[in-house]
């Protein structure tokens, strides 16, 4: 309620959003702990953090 008075607005931190990451070959929405592509079959590397 606090941000609602100052003027702030609070990024969304969506968990779906956060559960997919991007294919370094060819740009495709992957599972955070895919091993490989599911479009392009590239094998993934798992990051921390």
């Amino acid at each position: 309620m606090l941000s609602f008075f100052s003027g702030r607005h609070r990024q969304r931190d969506d968990l779906f959003d956060r559960s997919f990451r991007s294919c370094t070959d060819c740009g495709a929405d992957v599972y955070v702990l895919a091993e490989d592509c599911k479009d392009c079959g590239t094998a993934l590397e798992l990051r921390a953090g």
